[in-house]
């Protein structure tokens, strides 16, 4: 085989998975255009709500 045909899979593997990597970029880059902003952080309520939810079922008892 001439060295020709050996890359032309090697290229064709390269063009492809290049062509995904760019594709995933854009739709990457799409969807953070399309979706809002995450304030929910910044509000308290949801920040008390969190820490709600977060908050253990039992409470341990420690002796002194």
């Amino acid at each position: 085989m001439s060295g020709q045909q050996e890359s032309t899979p090697y290229m064709m593997f390269a063009g492809v998975l290049g062509t995904l990597l760019v594709f995933t970029f854009l739709i990457v880059i799409m969807a953070k255009m399309v979706s809002p902003a995450s304030d929910s952080l910044k509000d308290p309520l949801v920040v008390a709500q969190q820490q709600d939810r977060l908050m253990p079922i039992g409470k341990l008892r420690i002796a002194k």
